[in-house]
């Protein structure tokens, strides 16, 4: 599995495998989104952190989301990162995780491209991939509605298949997990993930992650439809899809 590179005065762009037949389509400008908005490809945005937004390119939809620093060295630069050579550079990692995840047919967005953008020492990068169809976050669904108990345990059994295939995701919340319209999940956001041994601890830790982001939305809102039982049935659902034989 490779990652192909087009080189553009001080831009680089990756392109997957399986999406080897935009190379020369694909420009710099494409990871921008006022060249989105002047030909009227701006579908939407979603407003997390930062704003990420959606993009309609023919019959597809595609997510770009911009590389953004956290925590308090986002204070001195938000958006820039040192440079130490193409594979160490986030957008290069994700690009090349989601490609494996998505060829592996795990419940990800699949990559269409990045872009790194080099200035002297330090760059910024930028992400293009597919949209997931009538996805919406576990947190606007449960404002809404409760989920069933079948709903709540596909959602363990997921989470399960990544653990399995050693995927450790650094930010496991609440809104990194969709539902499409058939009410399968799907698991988004890989920014600094990686792929692990399967250990019980990182796993276990992920999983608390989780929980304590559902009790942050509860205790946010009162009307979230969660509880124990909710969580019984991920939980139990989680274990037996990683030790059926137990």
């Amino acid at each position: 599995m490779s990652i192909h590179q087009r080189n553009y005065d001080n831009h680089i762009l990756l392109f997957p495998e399986s999406s080897r037949h935009l190379t020369q389509l694909i420009q710099p400008e494409w990871f921008t989104v006022e060249y989105w908005k002047v030909s009227n490809g701006i579908t939407g945005k979603s407003h997390g952190r930062h704003i990420t937004w959606f993009i309609e390119y023919e019959q597809d939809e595609w997510v770009l989301r911009h590389y953004y620093r956290g925590g308090m060295i986002a204070r001195l630069s938000n958006d820039s990162y040192l440079y130490t050579g193409i594979k160490n550079t986030r957008a290069f990692q994700e690009l090349y995780l989601l490609d494996q995840m998505h060829r592996q047919g795990l419940p990800v967005p699949q990559p269409i491209a990045a872009r790194i953008t080099r200035q002297k020492l330090v760059y910024r990068a930028d992400l293009l991939m597919q949209k997931i169809p009538n996805g919406h976050d576990l947190v606007a669904l449960l404002l809404k509605e409760p989920l069933r108990e079948a709903e709540w345990r596909s959602i363990g059994a997921m989470i399960a298949k990544f653990h399995s295939s050693g995927i450790y995701h650094s930010d496991l919340n609440s809104h990194n997990i969709l539902l499409d319209k058939d009410n399968e999940p799907w698991l988004i956001d890989f920014d600094k993930c990686e792929k692990r041994r399967p250990e019980e601890q990182w796993q276990h830790a992920n999983l608390t992650r989780l929980k304590r982001s559902l009790n942050k939305e509860k205790n946010k809102n009162s009307d979230l439809h969660f509880d124990a039982t909710n969580w019984h049935w991920l939980l139990q659902s989680y274990h037996y899809h990683t030790n059926p034989n137990d």
